[in-house]
């Protein structure tokens, strides 16, 4: 009787295969194997591999095999203006750059959609394959980037200071991409809590983003954070002694907190940031774009 052979859907063999396993092991001449859309064996190559029955055979000679990339914090639905902006200053960029951004996606769906494209695109070619957004609407976004066979991370945001946005409108808003897209494409569609930033958000915005968190325990709050010197100002007028006080005393600071940019944060943020296994997602890239230090060359 003829043995069944199983056949792979990928093999990358002879390649070099860096990992992100507990060892950080790296295979000189390494060998990944694909079946049924899962990863199955990341090796030692050994001799053979190259006549495994396979959909797709891969020498992996010259070549180097890792993990996907991740975009840590991105607003994607603006994608197609990028650059557009690149000459504001700070204030004119919050003060202009992002109300516009929010108006327009009231309205050019298209546009947005656009952007998203771009973003799918990009990324892929680029070798990033998971993202973690905030945007206006990424309800338009979400089934974009999951066709695309992007993992992102997703979810509106809210601010009650930013825009002439109702606030109720958005937090119904915020639950309502949470019940219809958290868990979609097959696990790739991820919903997160978006409070927009510790600077254009009041006390009672940063206590109703607790009760929805508190509402969805296993999803992440995805938030500005210590980005501008507004930060803490804005934290003592909302009764803290600084950012990090409030959201600890709102009840969000912790695991599930990633807070973006923390560009004025001190070695005592630094601290208190590491003691509550909260994250950072730094984003040096965008300093490229825009100075916000004007007076720094």
């Amino acid at each position: 009787m003829e043995k069944n052979v199983v056949q792979e859907d990928l093999v990358i063999h002879d390649a070099v295969v860096v990992t992100v396993d507990d060892r950080g092991r790296i295979y000189e001449s390494g060998t990944v194997v694909v079946r049924d859309g899962e990863i199955r064996e990341v090796r030692s190559s050994e001799p053979g591999d190259a006549d495994i029955a396979a959909d797709r055979m891969v020498d992996g000679e010259g070549r180097l095999v890792l993990p996907g990339l991740v975009n840590a914090h991105a607003h994607l639905e603006g994608t197609a203006l990028s650059g557009a902006f690149s000459e504001l200053d700070a204030m004119e960029l919050f003060a202009y750059m992002t109300p516009f951004v929010a108006g327009m996606a009231e309205e050019y769906d298209d546009l947005l959609e656009a952007g998203y494209e771009l973003a799918a695109l990009t990324f892929l070619q680029g070798g990033i394959t998971a993202v973690n957004t905030m945007d206006v609407r990424p309800a338009l976004g979400a089934d974009i980037l999951g066709e695309a066979g992007v993992r992102a991370v997703m979810g509106p945001m809210i601010s009650d200071l930013f825009w002439d946005r109702s606030v109720d409108e958005q937090f119904e808003q915020a639950r309502s991409f949470i019940e219809s897209y958290d868990g979609a494409y097959d696990g790739r569609i991820r919903a997160a809590v978006c409070p927009h930033d510790d600077w254009s958000c009041t006390r009672e915005a940063w206590e109703r983003t607790a009760d929805l968190a508190d509402d969805y325990p296993d999803l992440p709050v995805h938030t500005h954070l210590l980005e501008l010197d507004e930060s803490d100002r804005m934290a003592r007028a909302n009764g803290a002694e600084d950012s990090l006080a409030l959201l600890e005393e709102v009840g969000l600071l912790d695991e599930r907190l990633v807070g973006a940019h923390f560009r004025v944060a001190d070695d005592d943020d630094v601290t208190r940031m590491a003691a509550a296994d909260a994250g950072v997602a730094h984003c040096p890239s965008i300093f490229g774009y825009y100075n916000l230090d004007p007076e720094t060359p």
